[in-house]
Parts: structure tokens; sequence; C-alpha cells
């Protein structure tokens, strides 16, 4: 049975096997929830009001990712669907110890917000787990979210 996050008027269901890490909630310029699942597979959603430059925003990330990890292999442009929400951004990948880190960061704006989708895993992990990051975004884009019994 999947979980429910209620909360400051953000509603999305996730994977039962999954848990929030960490929450913003508090501040008026951007709101963020991240997910994590016990492979340290990690999802995050940072939501702006308003109208945002989601292609500097995507960028941001990517800077941001370059500074965390030093051991950069690629970057290329990244689409993703989250049901009928296509998400654009970019698709990264970094050498860490051992393992290679798959990171992508999407964006789309909707219903007078813009929102930032930040996913996180290694690599062949990331494959498995691409369908989960559509559906909770989807979930949370799509207008109700149904109540799971």
């Amino acid at each position: 049975m999947p979980n429910v996050f209620d909360q400051a008027d953000i509603r999305f269901i996730y994977p039962d096997n999954w848990k929030v890490s960490e929450t913003q909630l508090e501040t008026e310029h951007c709101r963020s929830i991240s997910l994590e699942n016990k492979n340290s597979t990690q999802w995050s959603v940072f939501i702006f009001p308003g109208s945002e430059n989601l292609e500097e925003r995507v960028a941001e990330t990517i800077r941001a990712m370059h500074m965390e990890y030093e051991d950069h292999e690629e970057s290329e442009p990244y689409r993703q669907m989250a049901g009928d929400f296509e998400l654009i951004g970019s698709r990264m990948y970094f050498n860490f110890m051992d393992f290679i880190l798959c990171i992508t960061a999407t964006a789309i704006e909707k219903d007078g917000y813009s929102y930032l989708f930040v996913a996180e895993a290694e690599d062949r992990e990331f494959d498995e787990n691409e369908p989960v990051f559509g559906a909770i975004a989807f979930s949370l884009l799509s207008p109700q979210t149904p109540n799971p019994k």
C-alpha cells in the first residue's frame, strides 16, 4: 500500500518502502521534500511559487552536483514523462567511490508553480527506479491524488 505525503497543500503518493528524509515547508520562496529508499536512491522536489527560469534552475543543480562530485563523466539532455506531463532537464553521471551515480534534474511549470525534480541513484538502480520517479512526480502534478485504501 503506498504512502501519502499531505502537508502544506502538497500531496502525492510514494512507495511504502520509501521514506521522507527531509522537508522544508515553512519558507515562501521554495518548499522542498526529499524521499529515499533503503538503497539510498533519492528523489527530491523543489516547489517555487510563480514562474521561474527553469533552465537556470536545472543549470544551478548541475553546477552544484559538479561541486559535490569531482569526477564527472558526462551530462546530456534528458526528458522524462510523468504520466501526461513532460519533464525536461539534464542527466549527469559521476564516479563516486566504486559506483557510477546517475543524477537527473528536470523541471516543469504548472498551475502557477515551478517544480524542480532531482533524482539520484547508482546507475543500475536508477534505471530500475525511473518509473517510480515518474509516478511520484505524476501524483504530485495531478489535480487529484486519490487516498489509497
